[in-house]
């Protein structure tokens, strides 16, 4: 997976830091720590800086490994992992069934969105035709929708799975975590 690069002394170190096997984290916290990675990427693509072509042609690049890979990894860890552990965990009155399929919808529509914003990127980034102004307000505009779901996520999911996911529940997750990583290397 590439990362979009960030100075070390900012989100750099914070990866790092999450990252590092001796943190000992569960996959709930490295979910987390890879969601606070799209909250900077979207905090940038809000307010992309101003530059020459070069540094245009530099972020194109960066956004489309990032939605490419860690965000399509990301939101696969969500639908393939969380998502199925969880409602396993539900109980009788959760009533979460229709939150659980808006998830869904929206995960499916985030990375054909996604898909499609890379490959706008990289074709601006390899130098095609393309307006930078209106691909830094289309990212914008997947920004803040991401920016949401986040929230909403964060105010909901996440607590739930905090409060139910077991032990076992981590452990299959870790499992399958590192096989996914292993056949995406």
């Amino acid at each position: 997976m590439t990362h979009l690069a960030f100075p070390a002394t900012a989100m750099g170190r914070i990866e790092t830091a999450l990252a590092a096997p001796e943190a000992g984290l569960s996959p709930l916290d490295s979910l987390i720590g890879r969601r606070l990675d799209l909250q900077a990427f979207c905090a940038v693509l809000k307010s992309p800086p101003t530059g020459g072509p070069g540094l245009a042609r530099a972020l194109a690049a960066a956004a489309a490994a990032y939605l490419a890979e860690d965000f399509l990894f990301l939101v696969a860890e969500e639908e393939d992992n969380l998502l199925p552990l969880l409602q396993r965990r539900l109980l009788l009155g959760d009533d979460m069934d229709e939150l659980f399929r808006q998830l869904s919808d929206e995960h499916s529509q985030d990375r054909a969105q996604a898909l499609a914003l890379a490959a706008q990127c990289r074709d601006f980034a390899a130098g095609g035709a393309g307006d930078w102004p209106d691909l830094c307000e289309a990212l914008g505009q997947f920004a803040e929708r991401q920016r949401r779901h986040l929230v909403w996520e964060d105010a909901t999911i996440l607590p739930l799975a905090r409060a139910r996911l077991s032990g076992d529940d981590m452990q299959k997750w870790r499992s399958q975590l590192q096989t996914r990583r292993a056949r995406h290397g």
